[in-house]
């Protein structure tokens, strides 16, 4: 007869081997399988400054951290030398990398060509002195700033700046009220805030004919931003000299209507017509880029491009390939933003902020 002690004490040796293997197994856990990547929704991108190009960046760059924390992976970003490239990548972090097991590493890293332009930009740098700012940029030691102070004193600049959280950097604001503001104390039925180039501009502010330029800058309006059924323009591009001077060619204005709209106005003398006209809800409480290039001259070419900053949705988008963009006897032609509105319907206005930011106007070869 076997001994009962005996059968007990190797039971009891078997449940401390297992035991053994179960803590040793707990202490070194079996690799979790996951697939981290990066993705790019561009090839190339083209940059200003290096807060643009990291703006640019962050916005078409998407991580998947698979099953694991944020926190337990690392991304890198390696620039070339003379910042035509970089490379983008996705690791675990040193210390998590037996924690780990990543089943396609090709897809942990992207690269993005990158192409310098060379512009002038104005940005907002932080409150007191806009109307300096403005004009070191558009006009030095001339008055590019078009705005209803003189009618309106004990409001004060109607222009200042402002820190934006969703942006995360300073912007201006645009000012507009429906009383008293005026358009400069000169035309009382309609109101004026904008800034400029003009003929007192640096050359490279300025359109002439057979050259090709890009205007760029991001805007928003308030939720609820109301318009007048006249016109209610944020960006105009006027010809300078001539007969047809008065008469923007370029505009985009928004307009009361059921629904309200935003158009895209052209004109080649003096009667404008809409190239495009879209509802104007999806525009409102939202960062807008807006890309617009131009080739001016007879034989003249149009593109515009509008999209939400925090999803990069186009919201119009317009292609002209053949079109006169040029005035009999102009000098040049020059940009405008803000908010110029008509007083005739005053009662289906409000007061407004406009908020503008990264103005660059860019020449292309």
């Amino acid at each position: 007869m076997k001994n009962p002690f005996f059968i007990i004490s190797i039971i009891t040796l078997i449940s401390l081997a297992s035991c053994r293997k179960s803590d040793e197994a707990s202490a070194f856990p079996s690799q979790i399988m996951t697939d981290l990547s990066v993705t790019s929704s561009e090839d190339i991108i083209t940059w200003f400054a290096k807060s643009d190009l990291s703006e640019k960046l962050e916005n078409i760059i998407s991580y998947d951290h698979g099953l694991a924390e944020e926190s337990r992976t690392e991304i890198q970003q390696i620039f070339n030398d003379d910042m035509t490239q970089v490379s983008i990548s996705i690791d675990f972090k040193q210390l998590f990398q037996n924690s780990y097991e990543d089943p396609n590493l090709v897809n942990n890293s992207v690269t993005i060509k990158l192409e310098r332009i060379e512009g002038i930009a104005l940005q907002a740098d932080g409150p007191g002195d806009t109307y300096a700012l403005i004009t070191s940029v558009l006009a030095p030691g001339q008055n590019p700033v078009e705005v209803p102070d003189c009618n309106h004193a004990e409001f004060g600049e109607h222009i200042d700046e402002l820190f934006d959280t969703e942006l995360n950097k300073h912007v201006f604001r645009f000012h507009i009220h429906t009383t008293p503001d005026d358009d400069r104390c000169i035309i009382f039925d309609r109101q004026r805030n904008e800034i400029k180039s003009y003929a007192p501009s640096p050359d490279n502010l300025l359109g002439i004919e057979n050259e090709k330029v890009n205007y760029s800058w991001k805007f928003k309006l308030n939720a609820g931003f109301q318009s007048s059924a006249k016109f209610t323009h944020l960006h105009q591009l006027k010809s300078v000299g001539g007969e047809f001077a008065s008469h923007p060619m370029y505009t985009l204005t928004t307009r009361k209507g059921s629904p309200d709209q935003l158009e895209l106005r052209y004109a080649e003398t003096e009667t404008s017509i809409r190239l495009r006209e879209v509802d104007l809800a999806p525009f409102l409480d939202t960062w807008l880029e807006v890309s617009e290039t131009i080739k001016y001259g007879m034989e003249g070419t149009y593109d515009i491009e509008i999209k939400k900053v925090n999803t990069g949705e186009i919201l119009l988008s317009h292609s002209i390939a053949s079109i006169i963009n040029w005035r009999p006897n102009a000098d040049f032609v020059r940009p405008k933003w803000g908010i110029y509105r008509s007083l005739e319907y005053a009662e289906d206005l409000r007061d407004e902020e406009v908020l503008f930011a990264d103005f660059i106007i860019t020449e292309i070869n």
